[in-house]
């Protein structure tokens, strides 16, 4: 798997294009740091895996178990202080659900693939090419 980032000074943006197997997207700086604010930093789009990747991981789950779950809201918020990058996630579940059930989703939750992840360590090699 490889995603590709592009910038190009010459765009006269900070924008960068980014490129996965076909789909594109953009990010950029936030706004007090010089970006347009008109697409999402690189740390938005971090913080915004978490939430996709519940949400999603939640409804697979639930569709699989035959759960009533009627919707998920997931919000995130994120805290830097100290060399820590702290995360807050916040899942309201929506629908019938008994209090079993409920545990048993949030028991999911904190093993969707994003959450795993960013709970592990990471190694991050560099290069020039």
């Amino acid at each position: 798997m490889t995603i590709s980032v592009d910038w190009q000074a010459a765009s006269g943006s900070t924008a960068c294009n980014v490129e996965f197997e076909g789909l594109q997207w953009i990010s950029d700086i936030d706004k007090k740091s010089g970006g347009s604010g008109q697409h999402p930093s690189p740390h938005e789009l971090l913080d915004s895996a978490l939430g996709a990747c519940t949400a999603l991981t939640l409804e697979l789950y639930a569709k699989r178990k035959g759960y009533a779950l009627a919707g998920i809201h997931v919000e995130i918020d994120r805290e830097e202080s100290g060399g820590i990058y702290r995360l807050t996630r916040r899942i309201q579940l929506l629908g019938e659900l008994d209090q079993t059930t409920r545990e048993d989703l949030l028991r999911i939750a904190n093993k969707c693939p994003i959450h795993k992840a960013l709970s592990g360590q990471f190694q991050i090699d560099s290069e020039l090419i």
